[in-house]
């Protein structure tokens, strides 16, 4: 099953727009947010290749974002030329110093 964002999800952050050569390093090795902390990984052009701990990598394009629960390890790849950027949401009911602060430091 592919997950979703919760119901209710507010997004409250995002990254700067990316491509293959600027993915910040972080990115390209095992991370997580916050347990409240939820990610959507959107593509404009080209293809991520996402990786979820204990899961088989699968090709992230522009119609197939790719979901980021929060806690969880995970890491991307490029798979050729890339634009994209991440969203940040928490779920309706959580309070500000249970995700990842509102200035996402990439």
């Amino acid at each position: 099953m592919t997950p979703s964002l919760p119901r209710g999800a507010k997004k409250y952050s995002q990254t700067k727009t990316f491509d293959e050569t600027t993915i910040p390093q972080p990115l390209l090795s095992n991370h997580s947010t916050k347990p409240n902390s939820w990610g959507l990984i959107v593509i404009k052009n080209g293809q991520l290749i996402y990786t979820r701990i204990n899961q088989e990598a699968r090709i992230l394009n522009s119609e197939t974002p790719g979901v980021i629960l929060p806690g969880e390890l995970h890491k991307i790849a490029p798979d050729g030329p890339v634009t994209f950027h991440i969203e940040f949401y928490h779920d309706a009911d959580a309070q500000v110093a249970d995700r990842d602060s509102d200035e996402v430091a990439l």
